[in-house]
């Protein structure tokens, strides 16, 4: 068997059927960040809500 290098090191170095397409590669990173994105935002919400929530019970403590 001989040895092959490739001449791009993130490519299959036993062809491109191996492995995801450069443009498969772009659609998962794509899809990744739409997702981050979500939780990100649904994380903030999260807090922001519990702390409007803190605040109403720290509130109506006092009054």
């Amino acid at each position: 068997m001989s040895l092959v290098t490739a001449s791009n090191q993130w490519q299959p170095i036993y062809g491109d059927d191996i492995g995801p397409t450069t443009s498969e590669r772009i659609r998962s990173g794509v899809g990744l960040g739409v997702v981050l994105v979500i939780l990100g935002t649904a994380l903030a919400a999260g807090l922001a809500l519990s702390v409007v929530v803190l605040f109403g019970l720290f509130g109506a403590s006092i009054g």
